[in-house]
C-alpha cells in the first residue's frame, strides 16, 4: 500500500506510523466524515491471520473505556489479485511507552505506577469479559496527548473457554514479558497479563527487562526458574514489593486482578501498602548441599547404630572393642561427629576409637551388609542397578553437567548416564528454527552445560517435537 490509496472509497492513506506483528498502522483521512482515523492493514503473506485479525476488530470493538483505542470499520480491499483486510480505528495523538523508555531511559516509581495502574484497569476491564490480551509490552502501552495509558494491539487475544485460534502448542507473545505458565503451555488466565504488566513496571523502574538478553533460550529459562535481580535501593520498598509479587512464577501468588493491581499501584505511591514477601523457598544453587548434609547425617546415623551394636555385642560377649561400658556413649558421640557432624566434636575425636571402630569385625560384617565393600557395589539380593553403574561414583558427588544438545533424547540419555547422572528425563520444547531440527532433537538442557549439579538430580532435556513423525521422544 502507498501513500494516497483510498479504501472502501472513504479511507484515503496518508503516512505510515507504526507496524507490529500482524500488520502496518497508517494515518488516514475518513473523506466521508472529514475526521483523521488510524488504519491497521494486515500484512501480506500471512497465512490464515485473518480470522485472528477480525477477532483483533470484534475485541476491541467490544471494549470500551477511557484505556482503549475505538474501532470505526473492518473491512476487505482489493489489491491487484490479493484481498486486503483493515481495521479503522481512532488515530491517537501520542507515543509509544516503548519510544518512551528509549527516549528517557527509565522512569520514576510514581510515573511508573500511575502508568501500570492504568494498564492494570484496562486489563482488568478485559479480563471481566474473559478476555486475555496475551501480549503486554512496552510498546502495546499507548500514551496519548492527555498522558494517559491506552492498551492496544489485541491481534494474539484469547477468549476464555471459547476455540483457540492457534495452535495449543503454539507460543505466542514477545520473550522478555511472557509469563512462566504460557511458556509450559499451561492453561492462560488474565494473571499471564499481569506478570507481563509486572516485566513492564520493572522495565520502567530500571530502563531494561527483568530477563535481558539476546538469547531466547536463556530469557526463557530465566522466566521458569530465575528471580529476577532486586529493584535498586533507590525505589520505595512499597513500590518494589507491587512488582515483586507481579512477578511470581506460580499465578495464584499474583494480585487477584487487574483492578486489584490497579488499587495497590496507586497506594503504593502514597506509602500506604506493603505487600508481604513469598514463603521462603531454598534456592536452586543449594540442593546439592542440602542433599549431601542428608547423606552425611544419613552416614552418621549408620555409624551410630553400627557403633551401639558392637558395644551390647561386646557387653554380651565380654569382647567389647571400646574396653568398659562406660566408654560406650562417649565413643558414639565421636563415631558421629567424625561422619559429619559438628566440626568441635570432630576435633575432639578419639582416632584410636576411630580405628578401632572400623576395624572391629562387626564394623566389617556391617559393611558387607550394606554393599559398601562388594564388587557388585550392590545391597545384597535387590541388585541395585544405581550402585552397579560405577564403584568409583557417589551417588552424592557433583560434577560438571556435559553438553548433550543436538543430540536425540535416548543418545543424550545415554551419553549423560554413561557419566554418572541417574536422574534424565525429558519433555517437548516449542522451537522454531530455519531449517526445523530433526524430530527429537534436544535444544535445551536444564542445568546447562558446564553447570555442577549431583548424579541424583534430575536433568531436563528439552526436545523438539515433529507431530507428524508420531513416535515418541520420552522413555
Amino acid at each position: 500500500m502507498d501513500s494516497g490509496t483510498l479504501l472502501s472509497g472513504r479511507y484515503r492513506l496518508d503516512r505510515p506510523i507504526d507496524s507490529g506483528a500482524m500488520g502496518a498502522v497508517w494515518a488516514a483521512l475518513d473523506e466521508r466524515l472529514k475526521r483523521e482515523v488510524a488504519v491497521k492493514i494486515l500484512l501480506p503473506g500471512l497465512d490464515g491471520a485473518g480470522e485472528r485479525f477480525q477477532r483483533e476488530a470484534e475485541t476491541l470493538a467490544s471494549l470500551k473505556g477511557p484505556n482503549y483505542v475505538e474501532v470505526y470499520d473492518f473491512g476487505e480491499e482489493l489489491d491487484g489479485d490479493r484481498e486486503v483486510k483493515f481495521l479503522v480505528m481512532e488515530l491517537v495523538e501520542g507515543t509509544s511507552l516503548a519510544r518512551l523508555l528509549a527516549r528517557e531511559d527509565h522512569l520514576d516509581p510514581e510515573r511508573t505506577m500511575r502508568i501500570v495502574a492504568e494498564a492494570a484497569d484496562a486489563l482488568g476491564a478485559a479480563h471481566r469479559r474473559q478476555i486475555v490480551h496475551r501480549d503486554v509490552k512496552p510498546a502495546n502501552l499507548l500514551i496519548d496527548a492527555d498522558d494517559r495509558v491506552r492498551l492496544v494491539d489485541f491481534g494474539i487475544s484469547l477468549l476464555v473457554d471459547q476455540s483457540r485460534l492457534t495452535d495449543s502448542k503454539e507460543v505466542l507473545g514477545t520473550i522478555p514479558y511472557v509469563s512462566p505458565e504460557r511458556l509450559r503451555n499451561q492453561d492462560v488466565t488474565g494473571k499471564s497479563d499481569l506478570y507481563s504488566l509486572g516485566a513492564v513496571a520493572y522495565e520502567c523502574l530500571t530502563g531494561t527487562p527483568p530477563f535481558p538478553g539476546r538469547d531466547a533460550m536463556a530469557v526463557i529459562h530465566s522466566h521458569l526458574y530465575e528471580e529476577p535481580p532486586p529493584l535498586p535501593d533507590s525505589i520505595p520498598p512499597q513500590v518494589a514489593s507491587v512488582v515483586s509479587r507481579l512477578l511470581r512464577k506460580a499465578p495464584e501468588e499474583r494480585w487477584e486482578s487487574g483492578e486489584a493491581l490497579a488499587e495497590a499501584c496507586r497506594l503504593a505511591t502514597t506509602g500506604e501498602i506493603v505487600v508481604p514477601p513469598p514463603p521462603p523457598q531454598p534456592p536452586v544453587e543449594d540442593r546439592p548441599n542440602r542433599r549431601k548434609r542428608l547423606a552425611l547425617l544419613t552416614t552418621a546415623v549408620a555409624v551410630v547404630i553400627a557403633v551401639i551394636a558392637v558395644v551390647l555385642w561386646g557387653n554380651w560377649t565380654g569382647d567389647s572393642p571400646f574396653g568398659p561400658s562406660g566408654d560406650a556413649e562417649e565413643s558414639t558421640v565421636e563415631a558421629a561427629g567424625d561422619a559429619g557432624g559438628d566440626p568441635a566434636t570432630d576435633g575432639a575425636t578419639d582416632p584410636a576409637a576411630s580405628d578401632s571402630a572400623s576395624e572391629s569385625p562387626a564394623a566389617e560384617e556391617t559393611e558387607e551388609e550394606t554393599g559398601g565393600g562388594t564388587e557388585e557395589g550392590g545391597s545384597g539380593e535387590t541388585g541395585d542397578d544405581e550402585a552397579t553403574r560405577d564403584p568409583n561414583i557417589s551417588s552424592d558427588g557433583s560434577e560438571p553437567v556435559p553438553s548433550v544438545t543436538g543430540m536425540d533424547t535416548f543418545s543424550a540419555k545415554d551419553a549423560l548416564e554413561a557419566e554418572g547422572f541417574t536422574n534424565v528425563v525429558a519433555e517437548v520444547g516449542y522451537y522454531w528454527y530455519t531449517p526445523e531440527p530433526e524430530h527429537c532433537t534436544v535444544i535445551q538442557q536444564f542445568p546447562s552445560a558446564g553447570e555442577e549439579t549431583n548424579y541424583t538430580d534430575q536433568i531436563t532435556l528439552s526436545y523438539h517435537e515433529r507431530t507428524a513423525e508420531g513416535t515418541s521422544c520420552e522413555w
